[in-house]
């Protein structure tokens, strides 16, 4: 089960977008935009490929995949990582935080295993066999019928 807590979340820093001089918003919003163009192009930010790139994600994953697909992570997403660092004034250790996050990517997906069946959803769905119901024979039922709940509350 997930459990949603707010109060970590009080520590976190959060930058003021009020306070920001308009040509650093406005140079965000195109890199938004951009990335969500970019995104469409490449049918979604799904996979691995999509997202860091051919030779990244066969490095990540283990898996043969399309040839010559940039990703997100190596182009639009590395743009808008070096304009919220420049914003912040914090350019010298963009290219650390990016080998973190890959590293951590890296991390992840070595524990990750191949789903179970039937625990994804989405456009590859998994049959799942449900048991058989037993048939009912001609025997009577040791259980009292079910009364339905309106004439339950007739009672």
């Amino acid at each position: 089960m997930l459990e949603l807590d707010v109060a970590p979340l009080g520590g976190f820093l959060v930058i003021d977008v009020k306070r920001l001089p308009r040509e650093s918003v406005e140079r965000l919003a195109q890199l938004f935009d951009k990335l969500e163009a970019e995104a469409r192009r490449l049918g979604g930010a799904s996979s691995a490929a999509s997202i860091f790139g051919t030779e990244l994600a066969k490095e990540l994953t283990g898996r043969e995949l399309k040839e010559g697909v940039a990703g997100l992570f190596n182009t639009v997403i590395k743009e808008i990582d070096c304009e919220v660092a420049r914003v912040l004034g914090l350019e010298d250790v963009v290219e650390a935080v990016r080998a973190l996050v890959i590293s951590m990517v890296r991390r992840r997906l070595s524990r990750a295993g191949e789903a179970k069946p039937g625990s994804l959803r989405g456009s590859e769905l998994a049959e799942v066999q449900r048991p058989a119901k037993p048939r009912k024979s001609g025997k009577a039922s040791p259980k009292p019928p079910a009364v339905r709940l309106d004439k339950w509350l007739e009672q």
